[in-house]
C-alpha cells in the first residue's frame, strides 16, 4: 500500500479536530450547520476516516506480502473507503441521520466486511494458528470484536425508527457499540501493532506476561460492557459483571506493565525523538485509561463515569487520542511514512499541547472547578493546527518495515 496515502488519513484527523473546534465554538459563534449533525460527523469521521483508514494501511503493510496486497485488491478497498467516508462526512454534517448518511454508512460496513474477511484470510496464509505470535492474536481478536460491533447499529436503527431515540435501550446499544469499537476493535489492533513493533525490532519483552495480558483483556471485553452502562436504571443488575470486569482489567494492566521490556530504554534507543514522545504518550495514556476504567465501578468514581459529560468526554479522548492515535502516529514515524521535519515537530508539539490542554480543562470542568468554552475551543484549534502542520511536512522518505 503506498505510504503516501497516510496523508489522506491525516486529513481525516485534521477534519475531526477542526469539527471539534467548531463544536466548542458554538457557545459564542453561530454556524449554519446543526450542532447535533456536526457531532455525528465528528464521531463517524474519527472512527471511519482517521482510525479505520490508517489501520488499513498499517495492517496490510505490516502483516501482508506484496502479492497478497495486490491479489486482495486492498488499494481498491482503500480508495472506495475514502470516497464513502468523504460522503459520510458531508451527509452527516448536512442532514444528520438521513437517507444519504444511512445509505453510505451501510456501504462503509460492506467495505468493512470485505476488508476484515479478506485480511483474516490472507493473515491465515501467513501465520498458522501454531506459530501466530502475540501481535497476531491481538489483531485477530480485535477484528472479530469489530465485526461483533457492527450488529449494534442495526438495533439502534430499529429503535430510532420506532421513535425510541434517547431511551435506555437505545443508549445501551450506542454505548455497547462504542465500547466494542474503542476497547475492542481499535484497541486490540493497536496493541497488536505495538507488540509487532517490539518483535520486528528484536526488543525483548515478557512474552508470557504479554500472553496473560492478552487473555485477561480478552476475557474482560464483554463483561466490561457493564462499566459503560452504570448510568442506566438497571445498573444494579450489572454490578456483579462490573466488579468482575474491573478485577480482570486491573490484572490485565499488571501483566501489561510486566510484559514491557525490562530495559525500557531499549524502546527508545537510536529512535527519533518524536517517536519516543508518541510511544511514551501512548503507554502512559493506556495505563491511565485502564486505571480509570477499573476504578469506575467504585461508588466515589461511578457518578463521574456515568453522568458527568465532561469526564466522559475526557475519558473518550484519552482512549481515542491517547491510547490509540498516539501509537498510530508513533508507527508512522517509525516506518518513516512521515519525515520528521521542522513542520512535523511544530505540528506534534501543537497536537500534544492541545490534547493536554483540553484534557485538563475537561477534567476541571467535570470536577466543577473551572469551565471555559473559549479555552476548550482554543485547545481543539491548537490540535487542528498541529495536524495541519504534520500534513504539510513535505515529501515522504523511503519507508521501512
Amino acid at each position: 500500500m503506498p505510504h503516501k496515502w497516510s496523508r489522506v488519513s491525516l486529513f481525516f484527523l485534521f477534519t475531526v479536530a477542526f469539527i471539534g473546534t467548531i463544536l466548542r465554538s458554538t457557545a459564542f459563534v453561530s454556524f449554519p450547520l446543526e450542532y447535533v449533525n456536526l457531532v455525528h460527523a465528528h464521531s463517524h469521521v474519527a472512527f471511519q476516516g482517521w482510525v479505520y483508514t490508517i489501520l488499513m494501511l498499517l495492517l496490510t503493510r505490516t502483516y501482508l506480502k506484496e502479492h497478497q496486497i495486490k491479489s486482495g485488491r486492498y488499494r481498491l478497498q482503500f480508495g472506495l473507503t475514502v470516497l464513502v467516508v468523504a460522503v459520510i462526512l458531508i451527509s452527516f454534517s448536512w442532514q444528520g441521520y438521513g437517507l444519504y448518511s444511512i445509505v453510505f454508512s451501510t456501504l462503509f460496513q460492506l467495505l468493512n466486511y470485505w476488508f476484515i474477511f479478506r485480511f483474516l484470510k490472507d493473515l491465515k496464509e501467513s501465520y498458522s494458528s501454531g506459530e501466530a505470535d502475540i501481535s497476531v492474536r491481538f489483531v485477530k481478536t480485535g477484528m472479530w470484536l469489530g465485526l461483533l460491533s457492527t450488529l449494534l447499529p442495526v438495533g439502534v436503527g430499529l429503535l430510532s425508527a420506532k421513535g425510541q431515540n434517547g431511551s435506555e435501550a437505545y443508549r445501551s446499544l450506542v454505548y455497547t457499540f462504542l465500547h466494542l469499537q474503542y476497547n475492542g476493535w481499535f484497541l486490540f489492533v493497536v496493541l497488536g501493532l505495538f507488540y509487532r513493533y517490539l518483535c520486528s525490532n528484536q526488543i525483548a519483552f515478557g512474552n508470557k506476561d504479554g500472553l496473560r495480558f492478552y487473555t485477561l483483556l480478552s476475557l474482560a471485553v464483554i463483561p466490561s460492557i457493564s462499566l459503560s452502562l452504570l448510568g442506566m436504571g438497571f445498573a444494579n443488575y450489572l454490578m456483579p459483571a462490573a466488579y468482575v470486569s474491573a478485577l480482570l482489567l486491573a490484572a490485565a494492566l499488571w501483566f501489561f506493565i510486566r510484559s514491557l521490556p525490562a530495559k525500557f530504554h531499549a524502546l527508545f534507543a537510536h529512535r527519533s525523538y518524536w517517536f519516543k514522545v508518541y510511544l511514551f504518550a501512548f503507554v502512559a495514556s493506556f495505563i491511565l485509561k485502564m486505571i480509570l476504567q477499573s476504578l469506575s465501578v467504585l461508588p466515589p468514581f461511578r457518578a463521574y463515569a456515568a453522568y458527568n459529560k465532561f469526564i466522559i468526554i475526557a475519558y473518550l479522548h484519552l482512549s481515542l487520542i491517547g491510547s490509540i492515535s498516539f501509537l498510530l502516529l508513533a508507527m508512522l514515524v517509525a516506518m518513516k511514512w512521515i519525515p520528521v521535519t521542522g513542520s512535523f515537530k511544530l505540528g506534534s508539539a501543537l497536537f500534544l499541547t492541545g490534547f493536554l490542554l483540553t484534557e485538563i480543562l475537561l477534567s476541571l470542568a467535570g470536577l466543577g472547578l473551572f469551565h471555559s468554552n473559549l479555552f476548550l475551543a482554543t485547545g481543539s484549534g491548537v490540535m487542528a493546527l498541529g495536524v495541519l502542520a504534520m500534513m504539510v511536512t513535505g515529501d515522504t522518505v523511503p519507508e521501512s518495515k
